[in-house]
């Protein structure tokens, strides 16, 4: 089973699910990983194959849809992004929002288990709060995989602040 043909399936497959190439073009070995597993389970020798059954199966295209899911997440995960976040992002949000009176709010789209979304949270208590406490912080973490994001509720049960 070469990766090409597996990077052709996914370039087929992906607008269907509603997903774009581009944000695969870095994942694809844990897709196509993923996906030969499936087809090994399921007995299927070759891509082309998996796609005829894809093409005849309509179930079959929510279990794709689970493999094509990415759910990495990690504290600190790219460390370089946290630096300038706690450095010089949450700052200026957290001095803006104190000219204008109000909190800040954000949102992580795609937060799979939370592991950054709390992160943030703990950058903006430990670093920013203690010279802006007058601002609260509030983020929404949203994921469309409801497995994954059911795991954020330790970090609420852990961390009360984590539910503002």
């Amino acid at each position: 089973m070469k990766d090409g043909d597996c990077v052709m399936l996914l370039q087929w497959a992906l607008p269907r699910l509603g997903y774009r190439w581009a944000g695969f073009r870095k994942v694809r070995g844990q897709v196509c990983k993923r996906i030969r597993r499936r087809m090994q389970c399921l007995e299927i020798e070759d891509f082309a194959a998996y796609r005829a059954r894809l093409e005849k199966d309509e179930k079959e295209w929510a279990v794709l849809d689970g493999y094509c899911r990415i759910t990495i997440s990690r504290f600190y995960r790219d460390k370089n992004v946290f630096r300038v976040l706690s450095d010089v992002v949450l700052p200026e949000l957290a001095e803006r929002a104190a000219r204008e009176h109000r909190d800040v709010k954000c949102w992580a789209a795609g937060c799979a288990s939370g592991d950054e979304v709390y992160t943030l949270r703990l950058l903006w208590d430990l670093e920013v709060a203690q010279t802006h406490g007058d601002v609260d912080f509030f983020i929404l973490g949203t994921d469309v995989d409801e497995a994954v994001l059911r795991a954020c509720s330790i970090y609420a049960e852990a961390y009360p602040a984590f539910r503002k």
